[in-house]
């Protein structure tokens, strides 16, 4: 059943791709934790600034745009000569990147990380790491997706000092990272890791389909369009708005589904909200929302079928004729495979 939204001052307007707005409040029974309590003096010290994004160079990360990567690419990579101590080396640590892979053991270091062991199945390893967000500076731009993975990773662990044994296919979407090596368990030889970890999804998908990555960021609580790729206008009453995912349905799925609401003072002749989706395996496609303008405050939910391992591209729309007397805008939001 449908839950309405508490306070409308709680909706995050984000970002304004013409009239599509993207909301972080849940529209399902969701499971909320919040970040564990840390105290500064737990926190790292070694290059914590590039670890975190509070850096010189944080601006560079390219947030809009996620690497399809394997630990055998990352650790491939040349070892820098240097590792500079609040400047970042590109374009490796500028990069998001994402991965499959095996997590084998996970525990909290004494810097209030969450240290993971990532495999792969030909046995090569590297680690990923999820700070503690109390320990990342607020004007990071990696905050609200270590967050996430925090949260995530809290809601099915605990997670202690001492190395616990997962063996859970995942993907893990981070920053890459050059460490000075110490020794740390499951560490590549090139010291790559992904730090910090700003999505997690233990959906057993890891790969098929095409190659395709899983859905990112699909609640829209990280603080950019991660994952997302927009187009069209910037303006809210000026024509087409519209932004698109291409992932692959894992293993079990059989419908995807979102929240929107259309604030739309006109008539569906001149503005409306719509949405694709298409099965790039088969060729399909399937208008999962039809050409629609409401002003009823009123959030819907979509759906559609889809097939597991088949790979599809979502496309959500938003579109104004420009009439500035009555601007249109539509909100999004819980972008769900299940």
């Amino acid at each position: 059943m449908k839950i309405p939204l508490f306070l409308a001052s709680v909706l995050l307007l984000l970002f304004a791709f013409a009239g599509i707005h993207f909301s972080s409040t849940a529209h399902a029974s969701v499971n909320q934790h919040q970040p564990r309590s840390v105290p500064a003096a737990s926190c790292g010290v070694e290059r914590w600034s590039v670890k975190t994004g509070t850096d010189a160079d944080a601006g560079l990360i390219n947030l809009q745009a996620i690497t399809q990567t394997t630990i055998p690419s990352l650790t491939a990579l040349p070892a820098p000569s240097t590792l500079p101590a609040n400047n970042r080396v590109q374009p490796t640590e500028t990069t998001v990147f994402q991965l499959h892979a095996t997590l084998t053991k996970y525990k909290l270091e004494a810097d209030s990380d969450y240290h993971l062991i990532l495999n792969d199945a030909s046995g090569n390893t590297m680690i990923g790491e999820i700070p503690a967000p109390a320990c990342v500076g607020s004007s990071s731009p990696l905050l609200s997706g270590i967050q996430a993975a925090r949260a995530a990773f809290d809601a099915k662990y605990s997670v202690t000092g001492s190395f616990q044994a997962a063996n859970v296919p995942v993907t893990v979407t981070g920053v890459g990272f050059f460490d000075f090596q110490h020794g740390q368990t499951g560490v590549a030889s090139n010291g790559v890791e992904l730090h910090a970890v700003i999505g997690i999804q233990f959906d057993g998908s890891s790969g098929g389909g095409g190659g395709g990555s899983s859905l990112v960021n699909g609640d829209f609580e990280m603080s950019t369009l991660i994952g997302w790729t927009g187009t069209g206008s910037t303006s809210q009453t000026n024509g087409d708005s519209s932004i698109s995912q291409t992932f692959t349905i894992p293993s079990g799925a059989s419908s995807l589904s979102f929240w929107y609401q259309v604030s739309c003072p006109d008539t569906v002749a001149y503005d409306w909200a719509t949405a694709t989706l298409k099965d790039t395996t088969n060729g399909t496609t399937t208008t999962m929302l039809t050409k629609t303008c409401t002003n009823n405050a009123t959030w819907v939910q979509a759906s559609a079928g889809v097939t597991a391992g088949h790979t599809v591209t979502l496309t959500l729309t938003s579109h104004d004729d420009n009439y500035a007397g009555d601007p249109t805008y539509t909100l999004f939001d819980d972008v769900r495979v299940s």
